[in-house]
């Protein structure tokens, strides 16, 4: 697809600068300055406009994940296959021990001190 000739004046940076200097302004009124000014833009694109803006002061991206995170999370014990590892009486002691604790969360937590405990 072809590229739009630029007119010199990029209109998203033309309205966030009219947000700075006027922060409480209505798109209607942005709009209409800026027909003032020249540049023929819409209520509809100023709102649009005014949204990204506040979207880029938030962080993109995926977040930082510090390597105690990753380490703790690639951790595992030798591969077994599930049914030579867990009986029926294993899941009643498991199931009785959530329900000690007061809920999964819970006993995920004791768990989870108890194996930094361990090592």
């Amino acid at each position: 697809m072809a590229k739009k000739k630029s007119s010199g004046v990029n209109k998203s940076q033309a309205i966030r600068d009219y947000y700075a200097a006027n922060p409480k302004a209505k798109p209607m009124e942005v709009a209409e300055a800026m027909k003032a000014q020249g540049i023929d833009v819409t209520a509809q694109f100023v709102s649009t406009v005014k949204s990204n803006s506040k979207k880029s002061k938030t962080t993109r991206g995926r977040k930082a994940v510090s390597k105690k995170a990753v380490k703790k999370a690639t951790r595992r014990g030798p591969r077994t296959s599930a049914a030579s590892e867990v009986s029926l009486d294993s899941l009643l002691n498991a199931k009785k021990l959530v329900e000690e604790m007061g809920g999964v969360e819970e006993a995920r937590s004791a768990l989870s001190v108890l194996e930094q405990l361990m090592d």
